[in-house]
C-alpha cells in the first residue's frame, strides 16, 4: 500500500509541469533569491521555471524570455544547480529565437564561461556541436549586433577562432569591427600568442572612423609588436614601427584616443634611442632621410617629358618647383614620432597631459639620454593650470632625480622657484622633495634658491619640516659652492663692520645655518673659518629644536676653543636598541593603563569607584602618545560615563535639584556621544548602541531640567513625544531589547515624571569596546597670508577672501566636511567647501585647498577683529529638534511657539556639527577703499 502511494506521488511530481515566469517582478525576485539562497529545492524550482520560460516561444513579451535567460545564467554559476542541463536548454533556444534573443543567450553563455571555468565540460558533444554550428551561422547574419555577439562567443568554442575573427576586423559595421578587436584583446589577455599577420590589420584599425575601434587598435598594435619585436618591416624593427604608429595617434581628434595612445607609449621597451628622442622634438632629424641610390631623376608626374620652348643646354625637362623640404626624400613613417610628447604635453585636456607625463617617466627608466631630454619639458609643466598635472610632473621629476641627480639650469630653477609659491600645499610639498634631488649650477643660483625657501617659510610656516629637509639635502650636495662671501650673504653679516647677533628662534636664520652645517667634510673647513662664534653657540639649541636637520657629526665642525659647545653637542647619541626598549616599555605601560581603565569603568558603573578616579585614568590614557586609537576611544567613553555618574549623584541628592548643572551635563554627554560616533571609524553595532543609550540618558535629564518651567500643553507634549521617538529607535531592534526602555516607552513621562527619575537613578552604561582597527578623525587648519603682517586688510564693503589649507585624516565622507567660522560676535557659521577643493592623499586622507573662501563679516571700516576657522563634521541627529537644544546647552523657552516647529521643518538642520580640529585664527582689518580721484574731481 505504501509502495503504491509512493508511486502515485512520484508520478504526480513527474506530470507536474513547471510554469514559466510571467511578470518582470517575478523574474527579478528570482534573480535576487538565487544570489543568497543555498537550498537545493528552491534552486531546482527556479531551474525548472527558467527552462520553461526559455522554451515558451509564445510569450506575449520577449522581455520575459530574456529575463528567463538571465535567471538561467545565474543558475549555471550556482553550486546547487545542474549547469549542463540549463546550458543545453540555452543552446537549444538558439534555434527558435530571433536576433535579440540570440544576443541575450550569447551574452549569458559568455558570462557563464568566464565565471565557471569547468562549464564547458558539463556540456555534451552534441550540445557543443550545436553551439558551434549556431555561432558560425550567426556570423553570416545581416544584423550587426548578432554578428558581434557571435564573435565574442566564438572565442570560447572554436580552436581556430583568431583566424576567423581576423576577417571581421574589416567588417562594414563599426560595432562588429569593435567586437572582433575586443575578442582578439581578450585572447591576448588570456595568454594567447598573437600571430604576426594581425599586425597589418591592427595598424589599419588605428585609422578607423570609430573611436572605440581606434582605442582597441592602439593596445593591439603594442601587443603584437611586443610579441615579435625583432621582426623587421622596411628595415625597421617591428617594435620601432609600432612605436611610431602609436605616436601618430597622439594627434587623434578624440580625447580618449589621445589619452590611450599616451598610456600605450609608456608600455614600450627597447625602442631605438633615435625614435625616443624624436618624440621630444618637432623637427625631423637628418638621419631620417631616405638615401636614394642611383642618379636623381626629378619628378616623374604630369610635367614628365615636357620640353621647354627655349631648351636648356642639357635639354633637361622643366624642373618642378619645390618647397623648403623635399618631401620625397623623407619617410612618412619616421615622421610620425616627431613631437609626439610635445603635442601631448600641450594638449588642452589634462587627462592627456597626465598620461603623457606617466609615459615619459616609464620610458626614462630605460634610457638615460631620453630622461635628460625630458627634464626640460617636465619642468615646463610646473606652469600648468591643473594642480593634478603639476603634482604629476613634480612626482615624475622626483623619481628621475632619485635614479640620477638632475643638473638643473638657471632657467629651470627660476621656474621651480615660481612653482614653490603655489597656493596648493600638495604642490609645494612635492616641489620640496624634487629640489632635494637637484644640482645647482653656481653660487648665485644657490643663494636665489635659499631665498625662495625663506620666502615660503614666511608665507607658509607649516611647511617648515619639509623645507628644512630639502635644505639639508641641498647643503650636503653643494658645499663646494659655499665660500666666505656666500656665508656672509646667507647670515646677513658684514666683512668690515660688527653685525648684530640674530635671534636664536628666528626660523629664517635657522634655515641658513642648516644649509651651512650640512656641507660635506671636505668643504667644512672653509665654511667653519667664515662662521662667527655665535653660530656655534646656537647649534645645541637648533639641534634640539629641529631634530634630524643637523648632521650627526656636527661636533667636528665646532672649533676646539669652544669646548663647552662641543660638550653640549657630544651628548649620547641615538641608539636604536635603547629606543626600541623605551618604545616597548611605553607600549606596555599604555596597555596596562588601558586595562586598568576598563576595570575602573565597570567598577564605577557599579558605584565601587568614584567618578573622579575614572576621569583621572581616562586623562592619563589620553595623554600617552603610545595609546592606540581604540584606547583613546574607550577613554573618551569613560569620560562620558563619569559625567553620567555626576548627573546621577545630583538626582540622588536630598537638596534642591540643580537644573542648570543638569542641562550642562546633558549637553556634554549628548555632544560627546555624537562626537565619538562621528569621528571614530570602525565602530561596530554594539558600540553605536552604547553611545545611543547614553543619548537616551542625556535626553532624560534634559527633560527633568524643565521641571520649573511652565510650558504650554502643546510644547510639553512635543518634548515628551520627541523622547518617545528616541526610545522607539532602539526598542524596535531585534538584536537587543532594553527592558528599561520598553517599560519607560509604555508610560506617559509627561504625566508621570517619577518613572523618568527612576530611570535616571537606575541607569547603567553599556559595554563599549571598539575593534583594534578603528581610527579617529583628525584635522589641522592653516590660513595662508601673503606676508608676515599681523593683520589682513580687506574692503569692508565686500566679503573677505581667505585661502584655507587643511589636512583631514580618517574621514569617510567628504560631503559632510564643513569649515566652522567663529565670527567676532562669537557666532559660529558654517561654510561648505566645494568638492574640487578636496585632493585625495591616500585612503580616507584629504588635503583641503580652498582658494578664495568667501566670508562676510559684520564689521565697519577700521574695526580690526579676530576670526577663527576649524574643520567640522556633520553627523545625523536622532531627533533633530530636541538634540539641537540639548547640544547647545539651552532649554526650550516658555514663550516658544510650537507652530514655528512645523513651519520651519524644511529648513531645520538634520545634523549635529562635530568639531575635529583646533582653531586657526587670523586678524582682519576692514578698511575703506576709495577710488583714485579723476581729473574732473580734482578740478
Amino acid at each position: 500500500m505504501s509502495a503504491k502511494r509512493g508511486y502515485e506521488a512520484e508520478s504526480s511530481t513527474a506530470n507536474k509541469k513547471a510554469l514559466p515566469y510571467t511578470t518582470y517582478e517575478e523574474a527579478h525576485q528570482a534573480l535576487q533569491t538565487l544570489k543568497r539562497t543555498s537550498i537545493s529545492d528552491e534552486v531546482q524550482e527556479h531551474e525548472e521555471r527558467a527552462i520553461a520560460t526559455i522554451d515558451t516561444a509564445n510569450l506575449a513579451s520577449m522581455v520575459m524570455r530574456q529575463l528567463g535567460v538571465r535567471v538561467s545564467a545565474q543558475l549555471c554559476v550556482h553550486p546547487e544547480t545542474n549547469a549542463g542541463r540549463v546550458g543545453k536548454a540555452l543552446v537549444q533556444a538558439l534555434e527558435t529565437s530571433n536576433a535579440s534573443m540570440c544576443c541575450e543567450i550569447y551574452m549569458a553563455l559568455i558570462n557563464i564561461f568566464e565565471a565557471k571555468d569547468q562549464f564547458i565540460k558539463t556540456l555534451d558533444t552534441d550540445t557543443l556541436r550545436q553551439l558551434n554550428t549556431a555561432v558560425h551561422r550567426d556570423l553570416a547574419n545581416s544584423q550587426h549586433h548578432l554578428r558581434g555577439a557571435a564573435l565574442a562567443m566564438l572565442m570560447h568554442v572554436a580552436d581556430d577562432a583568431l583566424d576567423i575573427v581576423r576577417r571581421f576586423t574589416t567588417d562594414a559595421h563599426a560595432k562588429v569591427r569593435q567586437a572582433a578587436l575586443a575578442a582578439i584583446q581578450q585572447a591576448q589577455m588570456q595568454g594567447t600568442l598573437l600571430p604576426l599577420e594581425l599586425y597589418d590589420d591592427c595598424v589599419a584599425a588605428t585609422k578607423d572612423t570609430t573611436e572605440q575601434v581606434r582605442l582597441l587598435a592602439a593596445d593591439l598594435v603594442w601587443a603584437v609588436a611586443s610579441a615579435h619585436s625583432e621582426h623587421t618591416v622596411d628595415d625597421t624593427r617591428l617594435i620601432d614601427d609600432a612605436f611610431i604608429r602609436v605616436c601618430d595617434m597622439v594627434n587623434d581628434g578624440a580625447v580618449r584616443v589621445r589619452q590611450r595612445a599616451c598610456v600605450v607609449l609608456g608600455r614600450f621597451r627597447a625602442v631605438d634611442a633615435q625614435y625616443l628622442a624624436q618624440t621630444l622634438s618637432k623637427q625631423l632629424m637628418s638621419h631620417m632621410k631616405r638615401v636614394q641610390r642611383g642618379p636623381a631623376r626629378g619628378y616623374a608626374g604630369r610635367n614628365s617629358g615636357v620640353k621647354s620652348s627655349n631648351p636648356t643646354p642639357s635639354g633637361a625637362a622643366i624642373p618642378t618647383p619645390t618647397g623648403d623640404a623635399n618631401v620625397g626624400d623623407l619617410r612618412i613613417l619616421d615622421s610620425g614620432a616627431a613631437g609626439a610628447f610635445v603635442h601631448a604635453l600641450e594638449d588642452e585636456f589634462q587627462e592627456v597631459r597626465d598620461a603623457a607625463i606617466e609615459s615619459i617617466l616609464e620610458l626614462s627608466s630605460g634610457s638615460n639620454e631620453f630622461a635628460a631630454r625630458a627634464v626640460d619639458f617636465l619642468v615646463d609643466m610646473f606652469n600648468d593650470s591643473s594642480d593634478r598635472v603639476r603634482i604629476r610632473a613634480i612626482r615624475a621629476l622626483t623619481a628621475l632625480g632619485a635614479r640620477s641627480l638632475i643638473r638643473a639650469t638657471t632657467e629651470q630653477l627660476s621656474i621651480a622657484e615660481s612653482a614653490m609659491r603655489d597656493s596648493s600645499s600638495s604642490v609645494r610639498c612635492r616641489m620640496y622633495e624634487f629640489l632635494a634631488h637637484v644640482s645647482v649650477p653656481d653660487t648665485a643660483a644657490l643663494l636665489s634658491l635659499v631665498q625662495a625657501f625663506k620666502a615660503n617659510l614666511e608665507t607658509y610656516p607649516g611647511d617648515l619640516p619639509r623645507i628644512f629637509a630639502a635644505i639639508s639635502s641641498i647643503g650636503r650636495r653643494h658645499g663646494h659652492l659655499i665660500g666666505a662671501p656666500a656665508v656672509r650673504s646667507l647670515l646677513g653679516i658684514s666683512e668690515l663692520y660688527l653685525s648684530r647677533e640674530p635671534r636664536i628662534d628666528d626660523t629664517l636664520y635657522a634655515a641658513s645655518v642648516v644649509l651651512l652645517v650640512n656641507a660635506r667634510k671636505a668643504h667644512r673647513s672653509v665654511i667653519a673659518a667664515a662662521l662667527p662664534d655665535f653660530v656655534f653657540r646656537h647649534l645645541p639649541y637648533l639641534q634640539d629644536k629641529y631634530p634630524g636637520s643637523l648632521p650627526a657629526d656636527i661636533v667636528e665642525l665646532v672649533p676646539t676653543r669652544l669646548s663647552f659647545v662641543r660638550r653640549m653637542l657630544d651628548r649620547p647619541g641615538f641608539d636604536p636598541a635603547v629606543d626600541k626598549m623605551a618604545r616597548d616599555d611605553s607600549l606596555r605601560q599604555a596597555a596596562a593603563a588601558f586595562e586598568a581603565m576598563c576595570i575602573q569603568i565597570q567598577e564605577t558603573i557599579n558605584n565601587e569607584v568614584p567618578a573622579s578616579t575614572l576621569q583621572q585614568s581616562a586623562l592619563a590614557v589620553m595623554k600617552m602618545k603610545e595609546s592606540e586609537p581604540r584606547h583613546k576611544a574607550v577613554a573618551r567613553y569613560a569620560e562620558l560615563v563619569a559625567l553620567v555618574l555626576r548627573a546621577q549623584d545630583i538626582m540622588r541628592s536630598n537638596g534642591l535639584p540643580r537644573y542648570r548643572e543638569l542641562t550642562s551635563l546633558a549637553a556634554r554627554i549628548m555632544y560627546g556621544s555624537y562626537s565619538l560616533e562621528a569621528r571614530t571609524l570602525g565602530l561596530h553595532t554594539g558600540c553605536c548602541r552604547a553611545l545611543a543609550y547614553l543619548r537616551v540618558f542625556a535626553h532624560a535629564i534634559w527633560l527633568i531640567s524643565h521641571a520649573e518651567l511652565k510650558h504650554t500643553a502643546r510644547v510639553k507634549a512635543k518634548m515628551h513625544e520627541e523622547f518617545r521617538t528616541r526610545l522607539s529607535l532602539y526598542t524596535g531592534r531585534k538584536q537587543q531589547i532594553f527592558a528599561e526602555l520598553m517599560e519607560l516607552s509604555a508610560t506617559d513621562t509627561a504625566d508621570n515624571p517619577d518613572e523618568l527619575v527612576r530611570f535616571i537613578r537606575n541607569f547603567k552604561a553599556l559595554e563599549f569596546m571598539p575593534q583594534s582597527r578603528c581610527q579617529y578623525a583628525t584635522a589641522s587648519v592653516e590660513l595662508a597670508t601673503p606676508s608676515r603682517r599681523s593683520q589682513q586688510e580687506f574692503n569692508h564693503l565686500f566679503p573677505l577672501s581667505l585661502q584655507v589649507n587643511a589636512q583631514i585624516c580618517w574621514v569617510m565622507r567628504r560631503d559632510r566636511v564643513l569649515m566652522a567660522v567663529t565670527l567676532p560676535t562669537q557666532k559660529i557659521c558654517a561654510m561648505r567647501p566645494p568638492p574640487a577643493a578636496f585632493k585625495p592623499m591616500r585612503d580616507l586622507h584629504w588635503s583641503l585647498e580652498w582658494h578664495n573662501a568667501p566670508l562676510s563679516l559684520p564689521l565697519g571700516s577700521g574695526e580690526p577683529a579676530s576670526v577663527a576657522l576649524s574643520v567640522a563634521l556633520l553627523h545625523p541627529a536622532d531627533v533633530p529638534w530636541s538634540d539641537l537644544f540639548i547640544v547647545d546647552g539651552s532649554l526650550v523657552p516658555v514663550s516658544y511657539d510650537i507652530s514655528n516647529y512645523y513651519k520651519g521643518a524644511a529648513e531645520r538642520s538634520q545634523f549635529v556639527r562635530v568639531t575635529v580640529s583646533d582653531s586657526a585664527s587670523v586678524t582682519v582689518n576692514p578698511i575703506e577703499f576709495r577710488p583714485p580721484a579723476s581729473s574732473h574731481t580734482r578740478a
